[in-house]
Formats: C-alpha cells, structure tokens, sequence
C-alpha cells in the first residue's frame, strides 16, 4: 500500500500533534480515542479459551530476549497447534516463525516504524483484516506503536507485560517475577501456564534439513569433524564482555588442552566480526536458523550472557557459560548439561582453569550413544 500525498501530510501533521503534547498525553488521546472502538469491559474471555481460533502474537524485538521466548512460545503453540496464528514480527526474527502451520507473518523493521507513517498504516492495514481471540504481546518495553496494534487486534483477551501498555491496549498485565527461585525461561512462561499450556522446558528447537546440509558443508570446508569432539568459542561475545587478554588466556589454554575440534563462531548475521590470529578456524556469521543448525551438530558451547547461550539451551549441546551466578541463575536452566564457570566481579586466571575443569568434566559424562536429529517442534 502506497500513501498518497493527502495521506502522507495528514500522517506528519498527527506525528507532530502527538510529539507536541509529550508522551504522557500522547497516550491519553490514543487510550481515548482506541476506547471508542473496542469493548468497554475491562476482560471479556472468549467463549471457550481451550479452542480460540485466531491468535495474534506481537514477538519481541530484541533478539536475545526473543531467544529466551522460545520455551514460552513453543509451548503456546503447542496448546493452539490447530489454530490461526498471526506474528506481527520484526523482519530480522521471520526465521523463527516462518513455515510454521496455520501461521501468518507480518514484518515490519522496528527502526522505521512510527505513529501515523507510512510503515504504521500499512501494518494497520494488515491488522485490521482479522478479529482475533486472543492477542499476547511479549514485547517487555512499552512502544506505542505496538500497544496501539493490540487494541487494534480487538481481540477479547489482550495479554502483556506490565510495563508494555494500560488498558485499552492491554487488559491483562502481567508482572515479571523478582527475586530468587525462577530463572528467565520460567519467568516468561507465565503467559504459557495463564493460557494452560504445558510447558516443557527439555523443548528443541527443530532446524530445517537445507540449514543442517549447510552446515555441514560448512564444517567440511574448514575441516572440522565431532571426533573426538567438536566444540564451539564464543569469543566474539568473550571479548566484548571480559577484553582480549583474558580472551587470549583461554584460547592458549583451550588449544594446549587437545580436548577436541575448537571452531570460533563468527557471530550472528550482521554482526561485524573478525579473527584473522586464532589457531582455530573462523567461521563466518551466520543466520539464526543456520546457527542452530550449527549448535545442533556441537557438542560443546564456551560462551558468555548472551544470544548464544539462549540459543545453546534449545539444542542438545552441553554448556560452559563463563558469568557470575546472578546471570547463572537468570539465564541457565537447571539441567546437567550447564556447567557455569563462575567468577565474582571479573574472570581472571582461575575463570580460565575452571572454563577447562567444567569442559573436560562434561566431556567425561558426555554419552557416545549419538542423539539422532534434533526434534521438530
């Protein structure tokens, strides 16, 4: 859909009128004016939760925190497996969703999006054609944009993060626990178990077979086989969190070590990242979906707080995550196949000797029976 001229100078003069008045009432006129068009209850469940035939998910547009929605998501999509599901997704997460059955993918690029341009409209647009059931907004920071799209969903049940949006955008919100005893994985299944979703946090994330033979020509190019082990470095995530000489401690130690095949993952696709003096092969970044084809086919994971840890947990492989134990018990599940090498306020020397404690202990319990494919969820 193209603006026309009109459009377009009607679409500039609402932006300015809104950037004028300032957030707090840019936010009351929406809240007005979105009120006049959907149910005035505060919560109409619909008919029958169990069987709600079209549901609208709004994904989360950071990618780490999209990563760690997966169990959630999964799980949500395991209980409405026969039922329309709509993702309003930005463009640079399509792989996580695409293919799915039943399933309609709206992108849109965050950056260009905005009250009244021309992206909004065509997105509004695209919202509009469907009354949906059920609208689940996992976005955790309020962006207005997004807000105004779940009043737009009209959908009887508007669920969201707390700081995500009010009513009329939302009428259910939901608090992030705090505090100890829940990790992130199970904090963001909360809106899974509100819709009575079972949730399995031994889930996998399927990969596609084009992405594994990919991947595996990719290793053979750079002559890398899973005897006796083949096992992944982080180090583009290590140095930007710990500095190159603690970096360049562990890759030193790792190669005298002779545990196994080491590879140094390249970063996502986009991610500008380079190593031209590493003793191990460089791999080039990739997209999510070939990362974890590439992680599926690991056996080990050495990596920092980040994209990768998520992504590692939804895989088979086993994990030595160098973080100090409040990010151990945020982002680690609790499973046999972590091993966090733990540090207080920065990693030294001991971090190191511990990174290769917990890898040659998980390569003593790692089984030879092979696990098959990863399973297609």
């Amino acid at each position: 859909m193209k603006m026309n001229k009109n459009a377009k100078k009607i679409g500039r003069f609402k932006r300015l009128g809104l950037r004028l008045i300032g957030p707090a009432l840019s936010k009351m006129v929406l809240s007005w004016f979105l009120s006049k068009k959907i149910d005035k209850s505060k919560l109409a469940l619909p008919a029958d939760i169990n069987r709600s035939s079209n549901i609208f998910i709004i994904l989360p547009q950071e990618r780490t925190e999209m990563i760690f929605q997966l169990e959630n998501l999964f799980s949500m999509l395991g209980k409405y497996r026969d039922s329309k599901v709509t993702f309003l997704c930005p463009a640079a997460h399509v792989s996580f969703v695409i293919g799915l059955k039943n399933a309609t993918v709206i992108k849109y690029i965050p950056q260009e999006l905005a009250l009244y341009n021309e992206p909004f409209y065509q997105t509004r647009k695209e919202i509009s054609r469907c009354a949906f059931d059920i609208c689940i907004n996992l976005e955790k920071r309020y962006n207005i944009c997004l807000a105004y799209f779940c009043a737009l969903s009209r959908a009887h049940l508007r669920m969201g993060w707390e700081e995500a949006g009010t009513y009329p955008f939302l009428n259910v919100r939901l608090k992030p626990a705090s505090g100890g005893g829940s990790n992130l994985w199970e904090r963001n299944t909360v809106f899974a178990k509100l819709l009575g979703a079972y949730t399995d946090s031994k889930v996998r994330w399927g990969v596609p077979k084009a992405a594994t033979e990919e991947v595996a020509q990719l290793l053979a190019k750079h002559k890398l086989k899973r005897e006796p082990a083949l096992i992944c470095v982080d180090l583009a995530n290590l140095e930007k969190r710990f500095g190159k000489p603690w970096c360049g401690e562990l890759i030193r130690e790792l190669k005298k070590s002779g545990a196994g095949q080491f590879y140094i993952f390249g970063g996502l696709e986009g991610e500008s990242v380079s190593f031209t003096e590493e003793p191990f092969p460089c791999l080039p970044p990739l997209s999510i979906t070939r990362t974890a084809a590439l992680i599926a086919v690991t056996d080990f994971v050495i990596t920092g707080k980040g994209a990768l840890l998520g992504l590692s947990q939804v895989s088979y492989c086993k994990i030595i995550p160098v973080v100090n134990s409040e990010q151990a018990a945020l982002y680690c599940k609790s499973s046999n196949r972590i091993s966090p090498a733990l540090f207080s306020e920065k990693p030294d020397s001991s971090t190191v000797r511990l990174v290769l404690k917990n890898l040659r202990t998980l390569i003593s319990l790692n089984k030879s029976s092979a696990s098959g494919q990863p399973e297609i969820v």
